[in-house]
């Protein structure tokens, strides 16, 4: 009889744990979705069109922050080169970390994000190599990621190769 007894208070026990278990899974992210809030959204700034940053630099700007991209003339896929990157204003001042992510429009070319360094005249440099697109394609999309409170995007466009 005491071991019948014992069998049902551990399958209690252990069927308890299980369902608490379940309901953790279920209910732990929701509550803390809560508690770490929301991520706050980037302000997007977009180059216009007609200016590339090839062989030359474009600037994006809101009033507070402008982000001016900078590549060397003739980039080409898997030929690295160098990206730089200045930034003025306001908002500059609480900027923690910059980085590049190029990417083409309706077509998933892998990820292509290099980190920035920055150089003592506040200018954020760095490498970059892009991939061959095997339809080729040679449009290209920059997003300068400015690390600050807020978040930066400063979207540029342009073709890469001869």
């Amino acid at each position: 009889m005491q071991a019948k007894r014992n069998f049902l208070i551990l399958a209690g026990t252990l069927s308890a744990l299980v369902m608490l278990g379940a309901l953790s899974a279920v209910w732990y992210p929701h509550l803390m979705r809560g508690r770490r809030g929301a991520p706050a959204p980037a302000i997007i700034l977009r180059a216009d069109p007609t200016c590339t940053p090839v062989g030359g630099s474009c600037t994006v700007s809101d009033g507070k922050m402008s982000i001016t991209l900078d590549l060397e003339a003739g980039v080409q896929p898997l030929t690295s080169f160098p990206v730089r990157v200045s930034l003025t204003g306001q908002a500059v001042a609480g900027v923690d970390r910059v980085a590049v992510r190029f990417t083409m429009a309706d077509m998933e070319m892998g990820i292509n994000r290099f980190g920035l360094v920055r150089r003592p005249d506040g200018v954020w440099q760095g490498q970059a190599l892009l991939p061959v697109c095997a339809t080729g394609r040679r449009d290209w999309r920059a997003s300068v990621e400015v690390g600050s409170t807020p978040h930066y995007v400063g979207e540029f466009g342009f073709h890469a190769g001869p």
